[in-house]
C-alpha cells in the first residue's frame, strides 16, 4: 500500500513547485522552504494528520526526507508508509518493474506466514518458490522471533535474505540465500470463459495490480469476452495491492 502524500512531496520537493505555505504562503528552493512544504502538506493530505505533532520545528531536521520520515512513523496505526523515489515509482507503475525478491505474502497467523504469489523469473521462482510455501525463518530467526523484534517487514529488507520455507506439504523444508533483482509483475496473470449450461460463457479476469502494462492486457481479455457473447464477468481482485486510478 502507497501513501500518495509522501510520494507527493518528494516528487514536489524535488521539482520544486511551491505556491502556498503556512508562513508567508510561498515556498522556495531552499531547504527549509522544502521542509516547510513537508510540513505543510503532511498537516493537509496524511491520513493520520490529526495525530502528528501541532507545531512541527522544521529546524530539528537536516532535510525534508528525515523530515517525512518522522512524521509518517505514526504508530502503531500506520504501517503502510515509507520513502521511494520518483524514479522507482515511474519504473512500477509505468513498466511493472521493482526491486525486490519478487513475491507476495499474506500473514495466516502471527507467525505463519505465506507466499500468495510468485512472480515468474524472479529471484524468488528461480530459488523454487511457489505459491503456498510457509517461510518459516529469516537469516535463522523464526518468525515469532522477528515479530518480538523488528517485524517481517523490516526482515525483508536487506538486499540478501536467507530464507527457510516449508512446503505445501507442511513437512519438507528448504533453505536457500536469495539476492534481490529487478522483477517484472505480470498485471493480468490469467483470463478465461467459464462454461455455462443456461447460456454464454462467464469471464474471468485476475487484475493483480493496476499499472500501465495492464491496460493492453485487459482490452485482449475483454476483447475476448465480447467475441463470445459474454455478459457476466468475475474480476479478481483477492491479491491486487492497488495503483493507478487510471487503470
Amino acid at each position: 500500500m502507497r501513501i500518495l502524500s509522501g510520494l507527493l512531496v518528494l516528487t514536489l520537493v524535488a521539482a520544486c513547485s511551491f505556491e502556498s505555505g503556512n508562513d508567508d504562503n510561498s515556498y522556495s528552493c531552499s531547504n527549509r522552504d522544502q521542509k516547510r512544504f513537508v510540513r505543510d502538506a503532511m498537516m493537509d493530505w496524511y491520513l493520520w494528520n490529526d495525530l502528528l505533532p501541532n507545531k512541527v520545528k522544521v529546524g530539528n531536521y537536516d532535510g525534508p526526507v528525515e523530515l517525512l520520515a518522522d512524521l509518517t512513523q505514526v504508530q502503531p496505526l500506520d504501517n503502510f508508509s515509507y520513502i521511494g523515489s520518483a524514479a522507482a515509482d515511474a519504473a512500477f507503475f509505468g513498466g511493472g518493474l521493482y526491486e525486490g525478491f519478487g513475491f507476495s505474502w499474506r500473514r495466516v497467523a502471527t507467525d505463519d506466514i505465506r507466499l500468495t504469489r510468485v512472480f515468474g523469473a524472479s529471484p524468488a521462482a528461480q530459488a523454487g518458490f511457489s505459491r503456498g510455501q510457509r517461510i518459516v525463518a529469516l537469516d535463522g530467526r523464526t518468525i515469532s522471533e522477528i515479530e518480538a523484534a523488528e517485524g517481517v517487514g523490516a526482515a525483508l529488507d536487506p538486499v540478501s535474505v536467507e530464507f527457510t520455507m516449508r512446503e505445501i506439504d507442511g513437512v519438507t523444508e528448504f533453505t536457500v540465500i536469495v539476492n534481490k533483482g529487478i522483477v517484472a509483475i505480470d498485471p493480468v496473470p490469467q483470463w478465461e470463459l467459464i462454461p455455462n449450461v443456461a447460456g454464454p460463457p462467464t469471464g474471468y479476469v485476475e487484475l493483480a495490480t493496476f499499472i500501465a502494462p495492464a491496460d493492453a492486457a485487459l482490452d485482449a481479455a475483454f476483447a475476448d469476452f465480447a467475441a463470445n457473447d459474454v455478459t457476466d464477468v468475475i474480476v479478481d481482485l483477492r491479491y491486487n495491492s492497488g495503483g493507478l486510478v487510471a487503470t
